[in-house]
This record gives C-alpha cells, structure tokens and sequence, in this order.
C-alpha cells in the first residue's frame, strides 16, 4: 500500500529496510509504488495484470517546469469534443502499470536530468554551510577507514573500479583533518571569510566523489536545504514513475509470469534509483537505455540471492562465472575433465584464469549447494524402508570404528603382558594410574589413598612395573620380528 500524503512504504521491500546496503536509499525518500498483481479471468496460467493499489488518490507536486514541452490546450469546447473527460473521484484509485505515469521523450529526459543534477549539486552546496554537515561527513569517513564500512558506501564508485578507487582513498584519508579545519574555521562572525572557507569545502568534498545518501542522512537545519531536497526528490519521482513500464518489462523478460514477479518489480525499482542518481545528463543516451543494465542488475542480484540457502556474495559468482566460461574453453580444446576436485585440473585452472589453487578450491567449495538432512535417501531392500541422508553421514566427533579396534586390541595386549609379569600390587598402580578399570587416570596421591600407601612408594611401585612391561615388550618384538 502507497500513502502519498506522508510518503511513506508499507510492506516488505528488503533492500531498502537493510541497514547494512547503506547505499541504498531508504523508503521515506521516495514513494515507491509496491505492486499487488491479480489473475485476471482469461489470463491463461499465472498472472495476467500487476496494478498499484492505494487508498486514495496519488497527488504527486512537482515543481513549476518551464523549460518542459507542455501539451497544447485544445480550441475545441468540451461538448464538442469526441472523447468523454473523466470525471474526479473520490473513491480509491486504481492506476494501470502501463498507465500509470506519462512518458517522456528524448528532450524531456534530458531536460530532466539536467534539472535533477543542478537541485542535487545546489542542495549540497547548501548543506556544506552547516558545521554539523562536515563533521557528519568525517564521520563516515573515519568509519571506512577503520574498516566498519566499505568505499562504495560512501563513494561513488563500485569496489571494482581500481582506477578510480587509487585516486580517491588518499584523497580521502587527507580529507579528514583538511574538513576537521575548515569545520571550525567555518564558525568565523566575518561573513567574506565564511563565503571563503565554504567555497574550500565545497572544493574539498567534491573531488571525493561521495554519494548523494551521505548529504541526505546528515542533520541539516536549512529551511532552503530542506526545500532543495524535496524538490531534487520530487524530479527523481517523477522520472522513475515515468519508467515504471521499463522496470516491469525488464523484470518480465527476466522471470516471465512466476510467482517472485512481483518481487522483481521491487527489486528493479533498486536498480531503476541506482541508474537515476548515476545518470549523466550530458551523455547522448537515452534514459532507458542507461537503466535497463541497473534493472537487470538488481533483479539478477536478488535472484541470485534467494536461489541458494545460504547466499555467496557477488564478487564469488562473478569468480566462478569467470572460471565456469575458462573451463568450458578448455574443454573445447580438447581436454576433459575427469573431476574438478584433482589437483592437476585445479593447477590447470588457476593457471589459466591467473588465481592462486587456494582460491580456485574455495570457489569450488563456496558453490555447493546445501541439502536437508531430513531429505530422504535409497530404500533399502531388506525391509523396503525409506533412508535420509541423516543416516548416511558419520559423526565427526566420534572415533572412527578402525581406530577403536586397534586401542581395543593394546589394551588386550598390555593386559595380557601385565598379567605374565608383573605382580598383583604392580598390576593395580598401573590400571588406577592409566585408567583400565574405569577408563580415568589417576595421580599418585589418589592411587596411594586407594591402596593405603604413600606416593613416593606408589611412584617407585609403577617404575618397576613400566621397567618390567618394557623387557617384555623386547622380547615380544624380537620374537615377532
């Protein structure tokens, strides 16, 4: 359900919830229509429309466009015209996805973009005014530098652009004590220098390429900011409603009508804020173009994600994707591959695709799949009851079987010498002091207790007996040898 009065998101939309993604934008900011889908009679097998339901009517507020191509009032008086003009209604309103928003075209966009990037480097530059602003930033520059959260969280940038990330991190580890400065010289009563040091700031902070999410979360005051972001925010929803059809083809193409339709919807509406906040409104490219690689992006992400019980990071599948395409190409050169898990196919593969064998084996081990215990297994023939897997699989905390036997077998043995050789009080410090009663050991003091004797003669009493037990055990090898 969409509240367009307070803008806010119901319902689960996973990736805006997590706070661990803090790229990504959270529901307050935009709202984002979550989609209901409904068979329709007819439809054939699975779902035949998806339409946004809400409980009243949507009033988006854009702010006034001039430079926009209006469309021409028609001359005509509405009686004369030919088509019925629908009538308000109070009721709930139902929106069609196909028809739900205006499409713009090449001009339009662009024109768009261009206002989209202007309200977002404007509203920056307000909120760079504010003392609390730049330690805010700092802040979040200290955590990635301790390590509490990546460079793509507060960067522009993904983790792997190499390039971009050796220019930027040294920029930002001297960015820390250069703000730290400016913030308290910002504080000056002369107006001249404020503009000044604000003008350094503004220098400062975007050559370090940060997100558009650091300025929004930061605790400015400014009522002119405030207004800026509302605006800014406003021509971000409006694009993004008007590619509402984009994101649902997308995802359609992708799952076609399953089930997790729906959720693909969701999930493209991720990549479709992506593209939005990424666009350049200065490249010769349409919109849609850009954002169908964002939207396929997200839904083959979230795809990936939900497919597995346990989830394998992104950077992993793109390994083994690149590793999975290396090895097919061997195949064709000939080569078969009798297992992956040998270590001359495994040396053969790192050589190849230029990793270390370690990692290729991790790759291998990350990628499979897990399996309930409780699945069931062969029947057996005996009395034709179903197995699981359960059964199948030895305890690892416990012995294994062959090794029982062979310390069943010393004992029998040591038993065996002891009763040939020694005699009946050198046979009792042994067994309490090794445990062949009751299997625990026990110290001199406590077999002295037990025995009534002192610990000095209990240690001179299991001297003779090992002294004893070695002469034998001599003999028993030379005999055998």
């Amino acid at each position: 359900m969409l509240d367009s009065g307070n803008k806010s998101l119901t319902g689960s939309f996973r990736h805006h919830q997590s706070k661990v993604l803090s790229h990504q934008w959270e529901p307050a900011e935009f709202a984002l229509p979550v989609f209901e889908c409904r068979r329709i009679p007819g439809a054939g097998k699975g779902m035949g429309h998806a339409t946004i339901i809400t409980n009243r009517q949507i009033q988006f507020k854009f702010p006034p466009q001039s430079t926009l191509t209006q469309p021409k009032k028609s001359k005509r008086s509405p009686g004369r015209s030919k088509q019925a003009q629908p009538r308000p209604s109070s009721r709930s309103a139902e929106f069609d996805l196909t028809s739900s928003s205006q499409l713009l075209d090449r001009n339009e966009e662009r024109q768009l973009a261009t206002q989209i990037f202007r309200y977002r480097q404007a509203f920056q530059r307000l909120v760079l005014k504010e003392t609390k602003v730049l330690g805010h930033l700092v802040g979040l520059i200290q955590d990635w530098k301790s390590g509490y959260s990546r460079i793509d969280s507060i960067c522009n940038m993904g983790l792997s652009e190499s390039s971009k990330r050796k220019k930027v991190e040294p920029k930002l580890r001297a960015s820390i004590r250069k703000l730290d400065k400016l913030s308290t010289e910002l504080r000056a009563e002369n107006s001249e220098t404020r503009k000044r040091i604000h003008r350094e700031v503004v220098k400062v902070v975007e050559a370090l390429m940060l997100r558009p999410k650091c300025f929004e979360t930061a605790p400015f005051q400014g009522e002119q900011a405030k207004k800026m972001l509302r605006e800014y925010q406003a021509l971000c929803q409006k694009i993004m409603l008007a590619n509402g059809r984009l994101v649902s083809q997308v995802a359609r193409s992708l799952c076609g009508n399953s089930q997790i339709l729906p959720d693909m919807i969701q999930e493209g509406y991720c990549g479709l804020i992506q593209a939005v906040t990424k666009f350049d409104h200065q490249c010769n490219v349409r919109f849609s173009t850009y954002a169908t690689p964002w939207i396929k992006q997200a839904i083959l992400g979230a795809i990936s994600n939900f497919q597995r019980n346990i989830r394998v990071p992104e950077n992993f599948r793109a390994s083994h994707r690149k590793v999975a395409r290396k090895i097919e190409e061997i195949r064709k050169q000939g080569f078969e591959f009798a297992g992956q898990n040998s270590g001359a196919e495994i040396s053969l593969i790192a050589d190849q695709v230029k990793m270390s064998v370690k990692d290729v084996e991790r790759l291998f081990q990350v990628q499979r799949d897990t399996c309930s215990l409780d699945a069931s297994g062969r029947r057996t023939s005996a009395d034709a009851t179903e197995s699981f897997v359960v059964s199948a699989i030895a305890d690892q905390a416990s012995p294994a079987p062959d090794l029982l036997a062979i310390e069943k077998e010393k004992v029998q043995r040591v038993r065996k010498m002891m009763a040939q050789s020694l005699t009946s009080r050198e046979r009792e410090v042994i067994s309490l002091r090794f445990g062949f009663h009751d299997g625990s050991a026990r110290s001199f003091s406590e077999v002295g207790r037990e025995m009534g004797l002192t610990r000095q003669r209990v240690c001179q009493v299991e001297k003779q007996a090992l002294a004893k037990l070695g002469q034998v055990t001599e003999k028993w090898v030379a005999a055998t040898a």
